[in-house]
């Protein structure tokens, strides 16, 4: 058997492996969907797989902390741990649990051979032994308490819980015999033992549904005799209390308007065009520290406070709920956030206008100058610059493709070649060499991902908006419109040509054919007089009323970067072709453009009609025309503008961000201050921060276990004897012990950095301060994602702060 039974091990098992074809629709679809609402590990796209990685997460939380609660009760109330026979089971399972981890570990470094006890491995046997005797010792302990102190809700718990159980394992058992169980290893054959050990992992998050469920009644019950004038007045008095006893809203402002009146002195900019990025990002960055600051300093310190000063007696001794307590004080905390992100994003727009928006117009003042005493270079250089300016302070919409390349030989990769310039994580960057067929493409449409395998191809949805670009009532527009109902008619005509089709499902399409030739024919004619009177008007020298009557040009926009293997000539750029083909049509356009680095450079494609017939299909292709040098590029430098939207809306939107990040940090240092003291909540309030915000990258590469050097214990033997993280250590006793360790700790330490919230993702100041459009869905998404913290957090606080006892 390839898996073993270690209860540490099964949290570190993952996902999916597709289900054979002989498996019936039914009982495939049946198993999928148990499997993909009991496996933490995987989940589909889109808003219902991110619901149900919520839900399974939230389960598995309320199931450890069900267990904690009534596991702890029952070692209060002396019901276990008083040396009777059950507590056996208990320390057996302390002893099984590591002896089957170093056993494993020392089969790993071959330090001893692997063990079988008939046909089951031996680490399979003593994992399978601690796993019973931790269910048995905790069944009893629950149980024994619950018959002592529990309700009859707690029972049904209880009975609930056991039938998940069962269910989970039922379900990995049946997974096994219709061979639909994800393998454990590469060509591993699975055995009943591995549909058990799977069930076990299913099990745990049917479980935790159960909890869910019963904590999702108790806090429905809350939630319904929560009344707002309540919640209006506790919200009310933190802003009193903020604003009174720590002046932190003027503190705030205060720092703010100092820090704003002398940036202009210390910031500037490398190249003039960047000024408006540079005066963006410093503003964004200049909201997060105070805002994020102000609440992680506020929200822990106020409740352990009335509760220390014993203030909270004249709120809990009236009829005042404790979730009220809860989010009464965070919605106060919150509309103080709201108020200073109105103030900082009015100001800092004023701010803005005043220094980069005159800068613009001096410079563009400055170029109409140079006009006139026929400084030719120096014109082109001021327009470039304000061009260069404006373009940051919009809100582009652009239409992303999929990039792969070719080498210099023509052989395709999905990334080019690496020049060991320093790369970014989020996407890193490849170079193509010039005066060679090496070529970067974009693809649109419904594309396969270059990096996934190729007898396996994952398809990414392109798809360029099309009537975006080509609006109904332009000649290309119409033409568009042409190809579209071409299409429909000869679809309609393929369905029509299959065998067994029924005759009422021929007439049907038969009518279809017959609306969309009708629908042709005007199309047609719309097209045709549309282009007529545009041919008229050009030709009278109505060019404007012309223009009027065609789709605006395409714009691509591209920011590359050059690696230079020599100096060149002094002043000379490197120069790159791009090729634009539809694939559909065969139309083509191809540019040689100079590479202006640091910049966004800009072709035009005047004939809009390009598009035409592409379905959201189009090619592009980039080559280096410069010998000996390379042109670098990643997948977001290449895009077509679909639409420019006001940057003031957008950059409050980028505010909107930092205001989701006060609300997470408002609701862990209220949930923090129901149980800690005033500074441990602040420590505690403030980990979360750091880890949320500058490691949380690391630690989603800790819970996949990608980090070289092995575990913390392992990466402690390695900094203390100096070994490099590549090298594999000898198989010491103490290196031994430290991968024992690290086996027993991972797992666990996996599941909890979850907790931790990702801020990096509701951070979206950088593409307001590069100008891009910070889209709605996205906004609802990072909202949603907000939510999905700060609602647990504030309903744990609550049920922690219940079960206090503040005002004895």
């Amino acid at each position: 058997m390839s898996a073993f039974l270690s209860w540490p091990i099964i949290w570190a098992q993952a996902a999916a492996a597709a289900p054979p074809p002989e498996i019936s629709k039914e009982l495939r679809n049946t198993l999928f969907w148990f499997f993909l609402a009991g496996e933490p590990m995987f989940s589909i796209p889109g808003l219902l797989g991110a619901m149900l990685t919520w839900l399974k997460a939230i389960s598995l939380l309320s199931l450890l902390g069900w267990l904690g609660y009534w596991l702890s009760t029952a070692v209060r109330e002396r019901v276990v741990g008083v040396g009777k026979w059950f507590d056996y089971f208990g320390v057996a399972a302390l002893v099984l649990i590591p002896a089957t981890v170093l056993v494993k570990v020392l089969e790993t470094e071959k330090r001893i051979t692997a063990h079988t006890v008939g046909p089951i491995p031996l680490t399979s046997l003593l994992g399978f032994l601690a796993v019973a005797c931790v269910f048995v010792w905790a069944l009893i302990g629950i149980w024994g308490t619950i018959r002592r102190l529990g309700r009859p809700s707690d029972y049904l718990v209880t009975a609930g819980v056991l039938a998940a159980f069962a269910l989970g394992i039922g379900v990995g058992i049946v997974m096994e015999q219709n061979s639909f169980l994800p393998q454990m290893m590469a060509g591993a054959k699975s055995t009943w033992q591995d549909g058990v050990v799977f069930g076990a992992r299913l099990s745990m998050t049917y479980m935790g549904y159960v909890v869910l469920l019963r904590v999702g009644l108790l806090f429905l019950g809350e939630l319904l005799a929560v009344r707002a004038r309540r919640l209006y007045s506790i919200a009310r008095v933190c802003l009193y209390e903020a604003n009174r006893k720590m002046w932190a809203p003027w503190v705030v402002i205060i720092v703010f308007g100092l820090v704003l009146a002398f940036t202009h002195w210390f910031l500037q900019a490398p190249r003039p065009a960047e000024m408006s990025r540079l005066y963006v990002g410093t503003l964004t960055l200049l909201c997060s520290l105070l805002l994020t600051s102000m609440v992680t300093i506020l929200t822990p310190i106020s409740l352990p406070t009335d509760i220390q000063q014993q203030t909270i007696y004249t709120v809990v001794t009236k009829p005042v709920r404790r979730l009220e307590i809860i989010w009464g004080r965070m919605i106060g905390y919150m509309a103080l956030v709201t108020v200073l992100v109105v103030v900082f994003g009015g100001v800092s727009l004023i701010y803005l206008w005043r220094t980069v928006g005159l800068t613009i117009d001096a410079t563009e003042a400055a170029a109409v100058k140079a006009e006139k005493e026929n400084r030719t270079r120096d014109q082109a250089q001021l327009n470039e610059q304000a061009l260069q300016l404006r373009s940051r302070l919009q809100a582009r919409v652009p239409v992303m493709g999929s990039l792969s390349f070719l080498d210099s030989k023509g052989t395709p990769h999905a990334m080019g070649i690496d020049v060991g310039q320093e790369q970014s994580m989020k996407e890193p960057r490849s170079h193509i060499e010039g005066a060679t067929p090496a070529t970067a493409i974009w693809r649109y449409g419904i594309v396969p991902d270059p990096f996934s395998p190729v007898n396996r191809p994952v398809m990414l949805d392109r798809r360029i908006p099309v009537d975006d670009f080509l609006p109904r009532g332009t000649v290309e527009g119409e033409l568009n419109r042409t190809f579209e109902i071409n299409q429909q008619i000869a679809a309609a005509e393929q369905a029509k040509s299959q065998p067994n089709i029924p005759p009422a499902e021929v007439s049907r399409l038969d009518g279809v054919i017959a609306r969309n030739r009708e629908e042709l024919e005007r199309a047609q004619r719309e097209y045709e007089g549309l282009k007529k009177k545009a041919d008229d008007l050009d030709a009278a020298g109505k060019a404007d009323e012309a223009t009027a009557l065609h789709a605006p040009p395409v714009t691509l926009e591209m920011s590359f970067n050059v690696y230079r293997t020599t100096k060149g000539r002094v002043g000379e750029p490197v120069y790159a072709e791009i090729q634009v083909s539809n694939p559909n049509t065969g139309a083509e356009y191809s540019d040689i453009f100079p590479i202006k680095e640091y910049y966004t450079n800009r072709v035009i494609i005047p004939e809009s009609s390009i598009l035409a017939g592409s379905f959201g299909t189009l090619k592009i292709e980039v080559h280096c025309m410069s010998p000996t040098q390379y042109l670098g590029m990643a997948e977001s430098d290449l895009y077509l503008l679909s639409s420019s939207g006001s940057f003031g809306l957008n950059y409050m939107k980028g505010l909107l961000g930092i205001w989701l990040q006060a609300m997470i940090l408002t609701a862990i240092g209220v949930f923090a201050g129901t149980f800690l003291s005033w500074p441990v909540a602040l420590l505690t309030t403030i980990a979360f921060f750091i880890a949320g915000q500058l490691a949380f990258g690391f630690l989603v590469d800790f819970t996949r276990q990608a980090i070289l050097g092995g575990g913390p214990f392992e990466s402690l033997i390695r900094l203390v004897t100096h070994d490099n993280q590549m090298s594999e250590l000898a198989p010491t006793a103490g290196v031994v012990v430290a991968k024992t360790l690290d086996s027993l700790v991972m797992p666990v330490m996996s599941m909890l950095v979850y907790v931790v919230p990702n801020f990096q993702a509701l951070d979206v100041s950088n593409s307001v301060a590069d100008g891009f459009a910070v889209s709605w869905s996205l906004i609802i998404a990072n909202t949603l994602l907000a939510l999905a913290y700060a609602l647990p957090f504030s309903i744990a606080g609550y049920f922690i702060l219940k079960n206090r006892e503040v005002a004895a």
